[in-house]
């Protein structure tokens, strides 16, 4: 983890994701209209939301042509502007990061705006598959004491010494370019910490961080209760943190 070298990137968002490239790999920015198909005529514009396994773009949007092999086209939510890197914090790719978006996103750049994911221009064309694996639940039993909550229709509940941080989804958190039960990212303690979801495509408001021998991960919640006796877990299912996320 360290400072970027100064280096101009290009800022803009597809679909719910905020992505980062070094300004020069792009070749042409443009606006496109709501029935745009092709730019100038003859490249085809790609949803750059669907390229990287998510869902179709909002339109009219804005396209941005990438010095890349084969040349992408790629139609954008909006472009935020071209900014100096020197300040981002640089953070690296854990390994359960670099099976789900590797090598289009190599890193991730961190300031006080936020968390960006930066693009490789050159893996672009390769894209990233849609994701629609999703998250097998574990229970078990264990004695307590709890961290209560919910996750969409379900009651659940954690070993509090699984627990090791709660955390409202705020701009520290990028949501992920796909769909399935791999909802986004969460910087930690100068960490990237990937968060899943056990009931749905987004994440919910809260972002539970439990500690796992293979590295943290975070646990998508609506809310938390707080610490609960085992008693008082009612239909509560106990979360096996280690068999759900290994």
């Amino acid at each position: 983890m360290n400072l970027s070298e100064r280096r101009l990137c290009v800022f803009l968002e597809a679909g719910l994701t905020r992505y980062a490239i070094e300004a020069t790999s792009i070749v042409e920015v443009a606006r496109a209209t709501q029935d745009d198909e092709t730019l100038g005529g003859h490249l085809a514009i790609r949803d750059l939301s669907m390229l990287l396994g998510g869902d179709p773009e909002e339109r009219p949007g804005t396209v941005v042509v990438l010095d890349s092999s084969p040349t992408v086209a790629a139609r954008t939510r909006r472009v935020e502007g071209v900014f100096d890197t020197a300040s981002h914090l640089v953070l690296p790719l854990p390994n359960r990061l670099v099976h789900l978006v590797a090598p289009v996103v190599k890193q991730g750049l961190v300031s006080e705006a936020g968390l960006t994911f930066e693009l490789d221009a050159a893996e672009v064309p390769r894209g990233l598959p849609r994701q629609g694996k999703r998250v097998e639940l574990a229970t078990t039993t264990a004695p307590g004491p709890f961290l209560r909550f919910d996750s969409g229709p379900l009651a659940l509940a954690l070993p509090l010494t699984d627990v090791s941080f709660v955390a409202s989804k705020g701009p520290m958190f990028n949501a992920a370019p796909g769909v399935g039960s791999f909802v986004g990212v969460l910087m930690h303690e100068q960490r990237l910490v990937p968060a899943f979801s056990v009931t749905g495509n987004e994440a919910e408001a809260l972002l539970i961080v439990i500690e796992l021998a293979s590295g943290p991960v975070a646990l998508s919640a609506s809310r938390a209760h707080g610490v609960k006796s085992l008693e008082a877990l009612g239909d509560a299912q106990i979360v096996d943190a280690v068999a759900t996320f290994g």
